[in-house]
């Protein structure tokens, strides 16, 4: 009896060793501080080795710790009307922030994809449902014949609204975080109202 009951005690502490692992990762990148994880560890109160057992690198274990917030419902909360230049300006916002709250875990983010690109594929891809959410009455009511630029428009908008613009802002330029945030968010707006004004609304049904 007392061997059947080790798997499921071993389990338990399994599961409690990776929560610890898990919550220390969030409570870090809460703090804004940088990621690592040897930080991590010591904040669990576990050994590196311990925490490398349970996520093989620092990408999977701020995938299970704090790269799983739903951006898009931030932003659906936040929108009002169907302007795609305000909704977009907002999305900037939405994702600025969020980048801010938590830039130290971002940061391990963009530059452990920097570094192995084929991890790209596991990085959250936030900016393109804030994009989609933001632009979604307007694409809707444009002229099929000209999806090519629409796309375009798209592809542009997500190297403004990013982490790496952000980034670009504070560090290369010397904006503060709102500045940044700001300049981000009137860059979009001016994209989109451009793109607004040269594709026009698709054909009126007869």
């Amino acid at each position: 009896m007392v061997e059947r009951g080790r798997p499921n005690g071993l389990s338990n502490t399994m599961e409690r060793t990776r929560s610890a692992i898990v919550t220390a990762a969030r409570d870090l990148a809460d703090t804004g501080a940088e990621i690592t994880m040897p930080a991590v560890a010591a904040h669990a109160r576990v050994s590196e080795a311990t925490a490398y057992r349970y996520f093989p690198d620092l990408l999977s274990l701020l995938r299970a710790s704090v790269m799983a917030e739903d951006l898009v419902e931030v932003l659906r909360s936040a929108t009002r009307g169907d302007d795609p230049v305000e909704r977009i300006g907002q999305a900037a916002e939405v994702l600025g922030r969020a980048v801010l709250r938590r830039q130290g875990a971002v940061r391990a983010v963009v530059a452990s994809t920097i570094a192995k690109p084929s991890a790209s594929k596991n990085r959250p891809a936030h900016r393109f449902g804030l994009i989609e959410h933001a632009l979604a009455p307007w694409t809707e009511r444009c002229d099929p014949a000209h999806r090519a630029e629409v796309e375009q428009l798209v592809r542009g908008l997500a190297l403004v609204i990013s982490a790496e613009s952000l980034f670009a802002l504070t560090d290369l330029c010397g904006l503060t975080p709102d500045d940044a945030i700001v300049s981000l968010a009137t860059t979009a707006r001016q994209m989109t109202a451009a793109a607004v004004a040269a594709i026009p609304a698709a054909p009126a049904a007869d």
